[in-house]
């Protein structure tokens, strides 16, 4: 009667208990050895992309932007911080008293939108009792 009844295993055994063989299998102290990957050379220590040369180029030909529609761009921004400078003009305040959304000369006068809408521009100057064009002088 005693045959017929398995011993009890407990939670953490792995295996019979009836088995010769040990539970683990033998526990080394050396480490195994892994071969480290080579890392790739590199050709800076900057973490940033240097510049390449294109086209034989490293800098634009003299004069090459000269009359360019950004630096247009930059001088009619100028003379409208001038204007309002001027006739302390606030944007916030000036959009508001023309009834129109103060966003688009926001964007103007920092530099995210290239212009500013025509019906805004023709309020703005009506307000200020001048022309478009003597805005933008």
């Amino acid at each position: 009667m005693s045959e017929d009844i398995k011993p009890r295993r407990s939670a953490g055994m792995r295996g019979s208990p009836a088995s010769p063989l040990p539970e683990h299998g033998p526990i080394s102290s050396v480490p195994k050895f892994r071969s480290e990957k080579a890392q790739p050379e590199r050709p800076s220590t900057s973490a940033y992309v240097r510049p390449k040369v294109l086209m034989g180029e490293v800098t634009a030909p003299p004069n090459a932007f000269n009359g360019s529609k950004g630096q247009m761009l930059a001088a009619s921004r100028n003379a409208l911080r001038a204007f309002m400078m001027g006739r302390r003009l606030v944007p916030s305040a000036w959009s508001r008293e023309a009834g129109v959304p103060a966003a688009p000369l926001l964007a103007f006068l920092a530099g995210t939108a290239r212009r500013i809408p025509p019906d805004i521009a023709a309020k703005l100057a009506a307000v200020a009792k001048v022309s478009i064009e003597e805005m933008f002088r």
